[in-house]
């Protein structure tokens, strides 16, 4: 009986530790996550202002990671602009994640795949988009978009057209 209650000791001053560990670990995951929302921020706002030539300077994630853009100095949720720009904002925190796990992995990865990004801008945006992908090229190896945009191809360097036939049969050219 001494040998199992010296045993349930040593379980209970184990499982105080480790509880101590775990609050550790979860303090250390909520510091490390308080410190990425300012540099997404940072990020993010540095496309848009480039994609948005200046009219957007800054954009903002809140504690709760509600997107807020600055308009004339006043913060604003995404819900009141249009929908393009809304998809531009959601464009500029995804290259924004892209970029800060690029940093924190010291190379440069090797590829990204964008999906639609094209389908709501306006012609000026799609060409400010394609410019600013360019400049990625130094921590992307490839940069993949995928689009229905037609104009878009004669920006990229290598396009993959995929059609579709009448019975269903799928066909690639590489152009």
């Amino acid at each position: 009986q001494q040998r199992l209650v010296k045993k349930l000791e040593e379980e209970r001053i184990q499982n105080q530790r480790l509880n101590m560990l775990s609050e550790v670990m979860e303090s250390y995951r909520t510091y490390l996550i308080s410190q990425i929302r300012p540099m997404l921020s940072a990020h993010a706002s540095e496309l848009f202002d480039e994609l948005t030539d200046g009219k957007y300077s800054q954009i903002e994630l809140d504690e709760d990671y509600n997107l807020l853009v600055y308009d004339h100095g006043a913060p604003y949720s995404i819900d009141r602009f249009s929908g393009g720009e809304e998809d531009l904002a959601n464009l500029c925190i995804r290259l924004g994640i892209s970029e800060i796990i690029t940093e924190r992995a010291g190379s440069v990865f090797q590829f990204v795949i964008l999906d639609e990004i094209f389908g709501s801008q306006d012609q000026i945006r799609k060409q400010n988009i394609i410019k600013t992908l360019n400049g990625f090229s130094s921590k992307f190896k490839q940069i993949f978009l995928i689009t229905h945009v037609e104009d878009i191809k004669h920006f990229t360097e290598h396009t993959i057209a995929v059609s579709e036939d009448e019975s269903g049969i799928s066909s690639v050219l590489i152009e």
